[in-house]
């Protein structure tokens, strides 16, 4: 009995320890950033390097966003549009599309759940050029005839950004989980009280998976935020260009400014982990609802 108490103290702080150290791996790089935000260039190059700055330059910050060779502002703003916007649309196409998948029965219901998984299979890049090719090509956008030719189409346009990711593979199956762990007596009596579809659909589910929604809601607004190569592809102005963008212009021929680029990386990262504290309740409550893990 007591060999067993002594073996299982030594498992918990075993595992106590791995926690501990995990736990510093994901959040020391963060704070390594920080750190490095308010040094100054000769700290930041000098060997052997500084957990803390020797003097703080919280200066870096106003000069990061307000470098002259970036318009780090217009960034900010334009991601702001870009994952805001994109976030609504994508639940407002994909929100009918999981509830049709998991309220009605039709021919074909399967084979098209079917289909959407195995979208989430195929790698990103690999949609980037027909991504490229369509938004180019679309008709009667940005100077284009009926046959999508004559002008650039979503080109270099905030649509162009958000059109091809509404209907969001990851973001219907998100919520067809969601909507099947709502017990069918609801829409059942729904029906038998005669209300209407799109009634039971706005007032009664999307109610109940509050938490579910507001935790895809959260997932599809991060890959927005972030999103790089697609933005950097299919944007060629500098005032439509999201904050991901704007970092590579801290990168000089010199090389990068780091004290700035981590100033401004900080302030690309601050409002994603604004958003998760202020969401953190519905989003553990979220995951657990939707059986995410890891």
């Amino acid at each position: 009995m007591v060999g067993a108490r002594r073996s299982s103290k030594i498992l918990w702080t075993v595992v106590l320890i791995s926690v501990a150290l995990l736990a510093c791996c994901v959040v020391f790089p963060f704070f390594w950033m920080i750190m490095t935000s308010l040094k100054s260039a000769v700290e930041i190059n000098r060997m052997p390097p500084t957990v803390l700055p020797e003097l703080w330059q919280f200066q870096n910050y106003a000069a990061a966003w307000l470098k002259p060779e970036s318009t780090f502002e217009q960034y900010f703003i334009n991601t702001v549009i870009i994952a805001g916007i994109g976030t609504a649309l994508q639940l407002l196409v994909c929100i009918p599309i999981a509830f049709a998948i998991t309220h009605f029965s039709f021919r074909g219901r399967n084979l098209i759940f079917m289909l959407v998984v195995i979208t989430m299979l195929i790698p990103y890049d690999v949609t980037l050029v027909p991504n490229f090719v369509t938004m180019r090509h679309i008709p009667f956008a940005g100077g284009n005839d009926w046959l999508g030719d004559g002008g650039q189409g979503f080109y270099d346009s905030y649509m162009g950004m958000m059109l091809p990711f509404l209907a969001e593979a990851f973001t219907i199956f998100l919520l067809r989980q969601a909507f099947l762990s709502v017990q069918k007596e609801y829409w059942e009596a729904a029906q038998v009280d005669g209300m209407s579809n799109g009634r039971y659909l706005w007032t009664v589910l999307l109610p109940l998976v509050l938490p579910s929604l507001i935790t895809t809601a959260l997932l599809a607004f991060i890959g927005k935020w972030n999103g790089v190569l697609w933005p950097l592809l299919i944007t060629s102005s500098e005032s439509l260009r999201p904050l991901q963008v704007g970092l590579l212009y801290f990168v000089s021929e010199e090389g990068p400014n780091y004290h700035l680029l981590m100033a401004a990386a900080t302030f690309t990262i601050a409002p994603i982990v604004l958003l998760y504290v202020f969401a953190q309740r519905w989003f553990h409550q979220g995951i657990t609802a939707t059986g995410l893990k890891g």
